[in-house]
């Protein structure tokens, strides 16, 4: 289990699956192994079989709330919101200091047309950490909803702490990039060019949905 952790948090998923298998011999019924065998899928945008896998592991330890978490970032990603919105929900009343919880929650909320309560998810998430995303993702919901000046406000936040980020870390996420760059255009920000964004782009939260596998045991 810790050797597939590793190799998937480098993101070689069929490596890591290979791994998995072999421990799930050894430990069929450990959540965690099922909880990261879910996130393979997920990688791989095997998204029925994600959620098969990540069930498992709920169905052995409901308490766990990474599981909840990430089957809330599996149906956000696929457009289920009210079953993100229930999962996020239940991962938060699980484990309620993990701020990027409360930074989905919001997205999903805003997806619900539930602007306000998302608005209130964001300023939770921010008041428990400084995250560029936080920001961002905060910065394309008030902007998609006609709230520019708070938008930019928001958007300046995102800048200074993205140009605090290295170079590696800039540019690891064309997402993220793409982002950055048409909410700068909408918004009238002008910010330092770090390289081309696809043209195709549309704006859309959630920026940077990043999986998250169960701690190596």
């Amino acid at each position: 289990l810790a050797a597939g952790s590793i190799i998937q948090d480098h993101a070689d998923m069929d490596v890591a699956l290979v791994k998995y298998r072999v421990a799930a011999v050894q430990t069929p019924n450990s959540a965690q192994l099922w909880n990261n065998i879910g996130m393979c899928f997920f990688g791989k945008q095997r998204y029925v079989a994600s959620i098969a896998c990540l069930k498992r592991a709920l169905y052995l330890d409901p308490f766990e709330w990474i599981v909840s978490y990430n089957l809330g970032l599996v149906h956000l990603n696929t457009g289920q919101y009210a079953s993100a919105f229930h999962y996020f929900s239940t991962s938060i009343n699980l484990k309620p200091d993990f701020p990027s919880s409360y930074m989905y929650l919001a997205v999903t909320l805003n997806r619900l047309e539930d602007f306000d309560n998302a608005c209130s998810a964001y300023e939770k998430a921010l008041d428990m950490e400084e995250d560029h995303l936080f920001e961002l993702n905060y910065a394309i919901t008030l902007t998609n909803n006609d709230e520019l000046e708070r938008a930019r406000d928001h958007f300046l936040i995102f800048e200074q702490l993205f140009s605090r980020l290295d170079d590696e870390a800039k540019n690891n996420d064309d997402d993220v990039l793409e982002m950055r760059h048409l909410l700068a255009t909408t918004l009238g920000v002008a910010v330092e060019k770090i390289k081309a964004p696809k043209a195709s782009a549309v704006l859309s939260s959630a920026a940077s949905m990043a999986p998250a596998p169960a701690p190596a045991s």
